[in-house]
């Protein structure tokens, strides 16, 4: 009883005026960063630093959380409409949501990406506001040995992710790796497979990858098909463009357990909401009744990146505010705005400043609805955007892809490689590669790396390491599990059915 009447009183504090103009404004500024290719939410909230260091605290973080999860509902337009990831949490969001707006059902993929978002940032909520404490201290369980774990897991579910040709997804899955390893060595500082280019001595961030080979690519894709008339749609009808009722109740299920993995995932150090999107889309696909959909069209599709991007993205804070760790990029950047004001994070923060901290929760309840509204009331206008001739929309997106990749690093040469990386995904596009593989490798290789290396460093070098931990051991096993099911045993079978027919 004591915590839900603090948050009464904090959604009582949140509802001043200084605090819902603050959540406004950080809402619109991320629903804009989020729809903008390659910037990402790490990038808005640092462009709101600056501005409050003379705010209130509570006025303060409430900006720059709203900017945190309004570019996660962002990120989704883009995806959605022209199929160009605003950052790569809203990478899976495209697989079955740009299909969807090519079928002319835009509005209807738009909606429940909203909806998925809002319930996703719901149950996150009501379980950070309940479950913080706790849930923080069994995070720090999770050292290098476990995360090793998770990731290799991750990599496994390629016998998900990789449609019908599990062997490409895993050659995919190794350029991904590859592609991760380009740059300084994290332990040696050697350079590795930078051809001699000091560009890449920084390696090369996987959100211009992301562009690339998912915007540019399947753009380059479409005019080599010569199809520069119009869009790829349906006929255009205003109900088009609204969600259906029927499929809120189709995928009630998906969303509760896509948030479940979102919050879970989020609170992981390291882990972040990519993350938490692949393997909430991984788990709705092999769960699914209808598994062949996906790829096509599913609206599960849609709502399980959806929702889990969205409770991680506010699970995400439940180590920041409890242990001072930060959990993604985005919340590294929201620690420094908080030392800025002069606040320590760390478990005294709840007992010492309680009214800043469940004030705080509260704004995260009200800008979670305002967002609903918000996009809601958009959807019409920007699903409108994919009944444009392709000979209009395509220069567009190519010109806001480039801006937004340029504005990253201000660097021409960022958007040479983006080009690269276009031209790439259109040559694994039309050899029917899975593309999703190879983005699993780019985001996952190097926590994967700096897991495994950590891991060896704090044993001396003892590979025992790695089977020291029973949830390292369980994890270790549905990942062999996983690897023997989706790849030796398809391949035993059809050995077996070769053998019967010769028979």
């Amino acid at each position: 009883m004591e915590t839900l009447d603090l948050l009464l009183q904090g959604l009582a504090s949140a509802l001043a005026f200084d605090n819902l103009i603050a959540v406004l404004i950080g809402v619109l500024l991320g629903l804009a960063v989020g729809a903008l290719p390659a910037l990402g939410p790490a990038a808005g909230v640092a462009i709101l630093l600056p501005a409050i260091v003379n705010l209130d605290p509570t006025v303060a973080i409430a900006g720059l959380a709203g900017v945190y999860y309004g570019a996660m509902y962002g990120g989704a337009v883009t995806s959605i409409l022209i199929g160009v990831p605003g950052d790569s949490s809203s990478m899976m969001t495209i697989v079955d949501g740009y299909p969807l707006a090519k079928k002319g059902q835009a509005g209807r993929a738009l909606g429940m990406a909203v909806y998925a978002s809002f319930v996703g940032g719901l149950i996150s909520l009501v379980l950070m506001t309940f479950l913080s404490a706790p849930v923080a201290r069994t995070a720090l369980a999770f050292g290098p040995v476990e995360m090793t774990a998770i990731i290799v897991l991750a990599l496994c579910l390629v016998t998900v992710l990789g449609e019908d040709d599990v062997f490409k997804g895993y050659l995919g899955l190794g350029f991904g790796l590859w592609i991760g390893m380009i740059g300084l060595d994290p332990v040696s500082g050697t350079p590795r497979f930078t051809f001699n280019n000091f560009h890449l001595l920084e390696g090369i961030d996987f959100t211009i990858v992301v562009v690339g080979m998912y915007g540019l690519g399947q753009i380059f894709a479409a005019l080599g098909q010569g199809q520069g008339g119009k869009a790829e749609t349906a006929a255009y009808t205003l109900k088009s463009l609204f969600p259906r009722f029927s499929d809120f109740l189709k995928c009630k299920w998906t969303l509760v357990t896509s948030s479940l993995i979102g919050f879970v995932v989020g609170i992981l150090p390291g882990a972040g909401a990519t993350a938490a999107t692949i393997f909430s889309y991984a788990v709705a696909k092999r769960t699914s009744k209808t598994p062949e959909e996906f790829g096509s069209g599913a609206i599960e599709g849609v709502a399980a990146p959806e929702a889990s991007n969205n409770a991680a993205s506010y699970s995400a804070m439940i180590p920041l505010f409890t242990l001072g760790i930060p959990g993604s990029g985005t919340t590294a950047v929201m620690l420094g705005g908080l030392l800025m004001l002069g606040l320590e994070p760390g478990p005294r923060l709840f007992s010492q400043q309680p009214e800043f901290i469940w004030s705080l929760i509260g704004t995260f309840y009200i800008g979670n609805i305002s967002l609903v509204f918000l996009t809601l009331a958009l959807i019409p206008v920007l699903a409108a955007l994919v009944f444009l001739k392709n000979a209009i929309l395509f220069p567009i997106v190519i010109g806001v892809v480039f801006f937004g990749v340029y504005s990253v690093g201000y660097s021409v040469m960022d958007v040479v490689i983006a080009a690269l990386f276009g031209l790439a995904g259109y040559v694994f596009t039309k050899a029917r590669y899975p593309m999703l593989p190879i983005l699993l490798g780019v985001i996952l290789g190097p926590l994967l790396e700096r897991a495994i290396r950590r891991s060896l460093i704090i044993s001396q070098g003892d590979v025992g390491i790695f089977f020291s931990s029973a949830i390292s051991v369980v994890v270790f096993g549905a990942a062999i599990v996983l690897f023997v099911y989706g790849v030796i045993w398809p391949a035993v079978k059809s050995a077996m059915g070769k053998r019967a027919q010769e028979a």
